[in-house]
């Protein structure tokens, strides 16, 4: 009768017998007694201990090749930078960083400055540790700094003041938003002389609810959203902002508005199989010519921002929410865009066009083409309507579905769709191409009507994310520029000059443990120029010159782009 077992211990296998000790000091390889080869002995094993199967423990042998085996021997920093990719025991880079740390610290600590991306997770945490007990005051800095290289400190607030949004509001002028106390400022700033311009005191900005911008430069003014309106008591994404400040560039308050915005969920099924947003809002408004349209209610209201004062109310058609979107056309006529359609009115702000849908639209275009989410298009000039079907091999058809807004660019509209398809239009809704890739999802049953938009259209360039997949860079003739694979989720994505694209991700880095954003700058030919780890998102912005602002904690600094992208570029 066999013994009883304590199946809580591990076998012990009769490695020494076989290949020696273990090559010191790195665990699970060993030195071959004869060939003195190195081997990695692999102990892998299954079941449960109150299981009544027993366990079973496998053990493998890899004899490690000529390269791998030159690490073990002679560990260096060179070599283990060669060998982030090749397989050894999991303890084994943090065993190789111990045994040289004394002899390469120079040369680690210039690892960790520059936070060298293609580590294993192991390294980058015995780095953080490292350093910290190494260069605790150097560690301090630099994690202030988010580890740029030419970063400039412009401003340091108090001890316990924080820095939450920055936006340039001219070509050397910026300006922040900070907290003290659950006091909030606006200062502004001018470069390269770090001069403070003015201050303003503020009430708290809107931050409950859904994610929009509370502090923005719109066509020549800073724009601010203050205070809270609760929209639901049990929906916090209906909850909206309850005044808007409206501010000259020199800090002088022009217009302080109470809102009356609209937002509300759809509920009607019908309405859902065409449009499916479940959430409408219409926070924007439009600054025309130094006018301010805003939607007030049912009503369009109507501000000179130069003499502030209130010039018209006009009641919308059907008593849609006006969307706060309004254009000039070429010929002088004002096109407002409601939730379910578009109205104009003539000099005397009479209502003398207008065009009401059942459903509303993802998004209008320039010929006032309606796209709804179930790809949908109705041409309201002509009557007719477009939709664009997925052909399956069984024969069935279904109605593909927009990922995310449709944009126009010169002579044409991109429509990204889902199952990774999107194509590229005419002014006569034809497909001139189909492209194998669409861009993130922001219209699917979780939208809620103030989405980020993954799409930029720069001088000549189409840039397309994709959340977690891809960054693409196609022309206006649908020809691939370029494609880079990204493994994290796309938060912004914009231009500051026309040309250059600038796309921010989510970025967790285990050389750090405070929130970051991954910085990915592009020229017009789709070569990544430098790509940067930063304290984020929170006080970013860049310049119309490539200048960026960040902040960290209570401290704001500036980066010029295209200095750090020369620098970046030679190194890599």
């Amino acid at each position: 009768m066999e013994p009883v077992q304590d199946l809580n211990q591990t076998p012990e296998f009769p490695i020494h017998d076989i290949v020696g000790t273990p090559r010191s000091p790195f665990r699970d390889i060993y030195e071959c007694l004869d060939c003195h080869q190195f081997w990695w002995i692999r102990v892998k094993g299954t079941g449960d201990p109150r299981s009544t199967y027993p366990e079973y423990y496998e053990q493998t042998a890899v004899l490690l090749d000529d390269q791998r085996s030159e690490l073990i021997r002679n560990p260096t920093v060179s070599r283990l930078l060669q060998h982030t990719e090749s397989q050894f025991p999991y303890t084994f880079f943090p065993e190789v960083l111990e045994s040289i740390a004394t002899n390469e610290r120079d040369s680690l600590k210039n690892i960790f400055l520059d936070r060298v991306p293609h580590l294993p997770s192991a390294v980058k945490l015995w780095l953080r540790s490292w350093f910290q007990t190494q260069f605790p005051e150097e560690y301090k800095v630099q994690k202030e700094q988010g580890f740029p290289n030419k970063a400039r400190l412009v401003f340091t607030w108090e001890s316990n003041e924080l820095v939450l949004v920055s936006e340039w509001i001219a070509i050397d002028q910026f300006v922040v938003l900070s907290v003290l106390d659950d006091s909030y400022t606006i200062t502004a700033f001018q470069l390269p002389e770090k001069k403070i311009l003015w201050k303003q005191k503020l009430g708290r900005p809107f931050l409950e609810g859904i994610s929009i911008p509370n502090l923005f430069y719109h066509s020549g003014y800073l724009c601010y959203y203050q205070g809270f309106q609760k929209g639901s008591e049990y929906f916090s994404k209906l909850n909206r902002p309850n005044e808007l400040l409206v501010f000259d560039l020199s800090g002088n308050l022009l217009l302080h508005l109470p809102l009356s915005f609209r937002s509300y969920e759809i509920l009607s099924t019908e309405e859902r199989d065409v449009s499916e947003n479940r959430v409408v809002h219409n926070f924007q408004f439009s600054i025309l010519s130094n006018t301010l349209y805003i939607p007030y209610s049912n009503e369009v209201h109507i501000y000179d921002l130069q003499s502030k004062e209130l010039l018209q109310k006009i009641k919308t058609p059907n008593g849609d929410p006006f969307s706060g979107k309004a254009f000039e056309t070429e010929s002088g006529v004002i096109l407002f865009h409601t939730v379910k359609g578009v109205f104009a009115v003539n000099e005397k702000w009479e209502v003398e066009y207008q065009y009401h849908s059942q459903f509303h639209p993802v998004f209008i275009d320039s010929q006032l083409n309606f796209y709804y989410y179930y790809s949908i298009v109705d041409q309201i000039q002509t009557g007719e309507q477009k939709r664009f079907i997925q052909n399956d091999d069984s024969g069935s058809n279904l109605l593909f579905e927009l990922v995310s807004p449709p944009v126009e660019f010169p002579n044409g509209i991109l429509t990204p769709f889902a199952w990774d398809k999107t194509y590229l239009l005419n002014q006569n809704l034809e497909i001139t191409k189909e492209l194998n890739f669409t861009s993130s999802d922001t219209l699917g049953p979780h939208a809620f009507g103030t989405n980020k938009i993954p799409i930029l259209v720069t001088e000549d360039r189409i840039c397309i994310t994709n959340d977690f997949r891809s960054i693409i860079m196609i022309d206006f003739i649908g020809n691939l520029i370029c494609n880079h694979p990204i493994q994290s989720e796309v938060i912004q994505v914009l231009s500051f000059d026309g040309k250059h694209s600038v796309v921010i991700l989510s970025c967790f880095d285990e050389y750090s443990e405070e929130d970051q954003i991954e910085l990915f700058f592009l020229d017009p030919k789709g070569t990544i120029l430098l790509k940067k780890i930063l304290p984020g998102p929170e006080g970013l912005s860049v310049s119309f010159d490539g200048i960026l602002v960040f902040a960290q904690n209570n401290k704001i600094y500036t980066l010029d782009m295209f200095q750090e992208s020369d620098f970046y570029l030679k190194t890599i």
